[in-house]
């Protein structure tokens, strides 16, 4: 999995039209969302995920929670951003894994919001522009 973190000011969303190809989607609902002070977790799923599911969902949400803590937000939008890989999983192995590791951040007290998979959305970001504001982590499921 590869995560692209912003701790953004404000992040806007809205559905366009559902992606071509795929049979797998959530309900486009909200179809339309903005969120202020919000941290936005880019996410895309890739091959081989699925085989360490348990310990990916735990080294993203250990991730996602530890950079939330250091720029001091609760709240996370995970947004399924396919273009942070080549290596794609399957849409069903994405949606799963997506929906487990929302579960799993709430666990940790954030609030979550997870906007529709398996469409084409518009959005507008607006990063805050501190030092810690943007950051990479690629999961791979070991965690040490």
């Amino acid at each position: 999995m590869k995560l692209l973190l912003i701790h953004a000011d404000r992040f806007w969303w809205r559905v366009r039209e559902a992606a071509r190809g795929l049979r797998v989607r959530d309900e486009p609902e909200p179809a339309e969302a903005e969120l202020t002070d919000v941290v936005v977790a880019f996410a895309c799923v890739e091959e081989g995920d699925r085989a360490h599911l348990r310990e990916v969902v735990a080294e993203a949400a250990d991730a996602i929670a530890e950079f939330a803590g250091r720029v001091r937000c609760e709240k996370v939008l995970l947004y399924p951003y396919a273009h942070l890989s080549t290596r794609l999983a399957k849409p069903e192995v994405a949606m799963a894994v997506l929906k487990e590791l929302q579960a799993a951040l709430e666990t940790r007290e954030l609030v979550v919001t997870r906007s529709p998979f398996g469409y084409y959305k518009e959005f507008i970001l607006h990063c805050k522009g501190h030092p810690l504001s943007e950051a990479f982590r690629d999961i791979s499921g070991t965690i040490s």
